[in-house]
């Protein structure tokens, strides 16, 4: 048998073990997100970098503002006639 000291002391060092060993296993998770997010924003920054952004001054009628220019494939403008004409009356994802 041991003393109840040194038992008391194995313990702590087992308790503080694993606390450390979960104190750096966090610091890694955060440290994973971190890179994930600085990923995720570069991603985002080179998808945006595609297009061509053209700010036109839209006073006094002329021009159309905030005008993007780029690979739109999906028929929406950000502009005045530039989109597909819809029929008079009908509003896009009216059914009937």
């Amino acid at each position: 048998m041991e003393p109840l000291a040194s038992e008391m002391y194995r313990d702590l060092q087992n308790t503080n073990r694993f606390l450390r060993r979960l104190l750096l296993g966090m610091l890694g998770v955060i440290a994973v997100l971190v890179i994930a997010l600085a990923a995720t924003n570069i991603y985002h920054i080179h998808q945006w970098s595609q297009f061509d952004t053209v700010v036109v001054d839209s006073g006094e009628g002329s021009g159309n503002a905030n005008y993007v220019q780029g690979d739109n494939t999906g028929g929406i403008y950000n502009g005045e006639g530039y989109g597909p004409a819809q029929e008079e009356g009908q509003v896009q994802g009216d059914q009937g």
